[in-house]
């Protein structure tokens, strides 16, 4: 009963705090303070966009060297393959176009 009567209790003063203080009239318009909160927000906004685009530039410079690298590299060094020689082709005969006309 001593519980729940001062949590009551509690609970109504927190409530009619928050009801009296709901009820003062704040100055309109913006506060300088809130005009130099905006600023440093939108400051915050570009420096962390920048940031963004140069750490992403700087990621896509090193991929393009390491490509470029693994394609630089030499084949390891491994058992030698013996490969078959290829034949090269028949030699064939050309027939030009004026010796198609006479036939």
């Amino acid at each position: 009963m001593l519980t729940k009567r001062a949590s009551l209790l509690t609970i109504l003063g927190l409530f009619t705090t928050y009801l009296a203080s709901a009820q003062t009239t704040a100055a309109s318009g913006p506060q300088p303070t809130d005009i130099l909160g905006w600023l440093a927000w939108f400051v915050a906004a570009v420096v962390l966009l920048f940031g963004v685009m140069t750490a992403t530039s700087l990621a896509a410079v090193a991929a393009e060297a390491v490509e470029a690298d693994l394609h630089d590299q030499p084949a390891p060094a491994g058992p030698a393959v013996a490969k078959a020689p290829v034949a090269a082709p028949a030699p064939t005969t050309t027939v030009s176009t004026e010796q198609l006309v006479a036939a």
